[in-house]
This record gives structure tokens, C-alpha cells and sequence, in this order.
């Protein structure tokens, strides 16, 4: 049993792939990607998806998420707005924040445990473009540094275009090119969906927040690479001294779909003990048919503590497994549903009772709805089972506002 719900992760990925013999109809977070067939940088400055809009990406927006402009008959249809300054000052401007209504229940309890709201992020971007190969990207989100609430920068890098194959290099704080970045930073194969009860995460950093390093990056026919070298979890004034993350992809994208592999290493070799690497490898797949999109991604890892203060050096690891699966359908420009399966198993190379004590599924129901440009409303009800039938059944549901410009 356990080795058929491995082998899911590859079908859902083949499957995606597969439906490019299907006929498909021509139309970017993931889903927008996944809709479109569009590369993310389609839509963003980052060569990697989020943060700021180009102006391609600012229409997509302003058309509630669609290629097509509104409808003639819809009021939005002559909404003239722009989000670029001016020809002669190239200056880009967007906002970003969601603020939720969360509410969470374990099934021995009584009564929802947790009902209140709660503001995931406030930012502002700001971007500068004086010619078509240099971009210089700042966001600051004001809540990044709670409880303190003061001002940080998130994303600040620059990046110029020219090198070969449509290249590009950058430098600065920007967030790694592993895998998918994902708008919900909870699914499996991410930080994982055990905030209130279960713990743990599946990658050894937090994905909503940048990296400070290098990166290049080139796309050609069809095919796309991103390097970068980074920091992770090394500091240069304090703990680990030496930057030692390394994040490569290698991807190909097609108008019917899009699939990539990645690998991430980091080593902290340098003031720790036990030093601890950590690696992970993901394989994601995208793809779309009619009014529906497919989104996949199935990826493991080890971590490894090395303890050399004992005469006999000790080694530690800890394997991790995870992936999911989503559909999503968009019956009309203004409405999407969808519903995910997420699977994670936290301590994969342990003994059976340990192993399954760190083995968590959820599933989720999501609507959202954007009823005008720039505001979106979204519905989850999710349902988190643990292996461990000693661990308690957790429900949650939210109501998160989106507004973006």
C-alpha cells in the first residue's frame, strides 16, 4: 500500500504531462502559469514568479486573471489605469496584502479553538527599469519584523539581461529557485500544514522570505535554468560564517504545459555542532485543459548531523517525503474552485511507529472569487489527518482578503 501512494506523485506528474495529446485551448502564481501555459516571468520582474508586475502582468491583473480584456458589456472594460510611472521616469508600483479570518478545531475539542484575524502580509514594491536590461527590485513589507512592527526590506536585488541565451544575472535578497513559489506557503511540499498542531516543515528555510545571494539564469527554446548561491542558514557575523546554499532548476515549457526539476544543498559545515546539511529535491508539473488547470509537485530530502566531538564521529539523518496535488476550475474570469491533496511524511527512514507519528495528509476545498480588478476573495475549509492514530483529526477554515495592484 505504501509503495502505490509513492508511485502517485509520478502518475500525477505523467498525467499532467500527458494531456498535451489531448486538444487543448490557448488562454502567472503557479495557477495563472499553469492556466495560460505563460512562464511566471511572463507576468513579474523576478525570472521566478511574485512580487512586482511588468506591465504584461499588471493587464492580466486588471483583466480579473485573463488574457482577454473584459467583455464590453462588463463595467471594467474601459478601466484605464497603468502601473508604471511614466516613459521618461520608468518607475513601477504595486501593493500586495492579504488579511485573514482564521479559525481552527481539533476533533476532541468542544468548540473552534482559535477564531480571529490576522494580517499575513502588507507590502509595497517599488521598481526601476531605466533600460530593458537592468531591473532594480525593493519591497518592504511593514510587518515582516512582528511584534516589533518596524519596516523591512523583503526582495531587494538588481538584475541586468544580456548574457547568453536570453540570460540574466541578479544579486541581493531574493527568494531561492527551488521548486514552485507557491502563494500558500502551507502545502506539503513547502513549510508544510502543521502550524497549530503537528510542527515541522518540510524545507530547512522559510519560503515566504528572501535569501541574500547570487543567481543567474537563461531560456532557450523552450528550456529554462536558473543557479543560484546564497547565504541559507549561515550568518557572516554570527553561527555558520560561510555562505553555503546552492539552488539549481532545469525546466521546459510548453503553451500546454510546464515541468522542472530542482535540487537545493546547504552545508553548515562552519561554526555548529553537529554540523547539519540539508537537501532537498523536487519535480513539479503544470498543465491545463479547457476551463481546468493541474498543478503537481512531488519532493524529498535528507537532513544530516554530523557530530565529531565524539571519538567515534556520530551520523544522524532524517529522510522527508512529501508532495500534492491540485485542479482547479475556472467556470467564468471571476470564479475559481479548487481542491488539493497534500501528503508529508516528516521522518521517512525511521522505524515504523516513528515514522508514522511524522506522517500528516490534508485535504482542502478553496473557492475564490475576484468581483472587481485588484480584489480577491478566497475560501478554504481543509481537514488535516495524521498517521498517528494518537494524534488528534485538526479541521481549519479561513476567509482571506486579497488586494493587489
Amino acid at each position: 500500500m505504501r509503495a502505490s501512494i509513492r508511485v502517485v506523485p509520478v502518475l500525477l506528474v505523467v498525467l499532467s504531462l500527458a494531456l498535451l495529446l489531448a486538444p487543448m485551448r490557448a488562454r502567472s502564481v503557479p495557477l495563472y502559469a499553469a492556466r495560460t501555459g505563460l512562464m511566471c516571468q511572463s507576468c513579474h520582474m523576478d525570472p521566478n514568479g511574485g512580487g512586482i508586475r511588468n506591465e504584461f502582468g499588471f493587464a492580466f491583473a486588471k483583466n480579473r486573471h485573463m488574457l482577454t480584456p473584459e467583455d464590453s458589456t462588463s463595467r471594467w472594460s474601459t478601466l484605464d489605469v497603468t502601473n508604471r510611472v511614466g516613459e521618461t521616469m520608468p518607475l513601477y508600483f504595486g501593493v500586495n496584502q492579504r488579511f485573514m479570518l482564521l479559525a481552527n478545531q481539533h476533533r476532541s475539542a468542544d468548540r473552534p479553538e482559535r477564531i480571529g484575524f490576522f494580517n499575513m502580509e502588507s507590502e509595497i514594491h517599488l521598481a526601476f527599469q531605466p533600460h530593458d536590461r537592468l531591473t532594480l527590485v525593493y519591497t518592504t513589507d511593514g510587518f515582516a519584523t512582528a511584534p516589533q512592527n518596524t519596516v523591512r526590506s523583503k526582495e531587494a536585488y538588481g538584475m541586468f539581461r544580456g548574457l547568453p541565451w536570453d540570460g540574466y544575472f541578479r544579486a541581493g535578497r531574493f527568494r531561492t529557485p527551488f521548486g514552485l513559489r507557491m502563494d500558500d506557503h502551507t502545502v506539503a511540499t513547502r513549510n508544510g500544514f502543521g502550524d497549530f498542531g503537528t510542527g515541522g516543515t518540510f524545507l530547512p528555510y522559510d519560503p515566504r522570505n528572501p535569501d541574500m545571494g547570487i543567481e543567474v539564469g537563461a531560456d532557450k527554446n523552450n528550456w529554462f535554468g536558473r543557479a543560484a548561491f546564497t547565504d541559507g542558514a549561515s550568518s557572516v557575523f554570527s553561527g555558520s560564517p560561510n555562505a553555503e546554499a546552492k539552488t539549481a532548476k532545469l525546466g521546459y515549457n510548453h503553451p500546454w504545459f510546464q515541468t522542472a526539476a530542482s535540487i537545493y544543498d546547504d552545508f553548515l559545515k562552519n561554526g555548529t555542532q553537529p554540523q547539519t546539511r540539508y537537501r532537498r529535491y523536487g519535480l513539479y508539473g503544470l498543465s491545463h485543459y479547457q476551463k481546468f488547470a493541474f498543478i503537481g509537485e512531488v519532493a524529498s530530502g535528507k537532513d544530516q548531523a554530523y557530530d565529531y566531538t565524539n571519538p567515534v564521529p556520530v551520523t544522524t539523518d532524517t529522510k522527508l517525503l512529501a508532495w500534492f496535488g491540485e485542479v482547479d476550475y475556472a467556470p467564468r474570469r471571476q470564479y475559481n474552485a479548487r481542491v488539493r491533496y497534500d501528503w508529508t511524511s516528516l521522518n521517512d527512514g525511521a522505524p515504523q511507529a516513528a515514522k508514522e507519528a511524522a506522517q500528516y495528509v490534508r485535504y482542502s476545498i478553496e473557492g475564490e472569487w475576484v468581483p472587481v480588478p485588484f480584489a480577491e476573495l478566497r475560501f478554504s475549509f481543509r481537514y488535516l489527518d495524521p498517521k498517528d492514530p494518537a494524534q488528534d483529526i485538526e479541521r481549519q477554515a479561513f476567509i482571506q482578503f486579497h488586494f493587489s495592484y
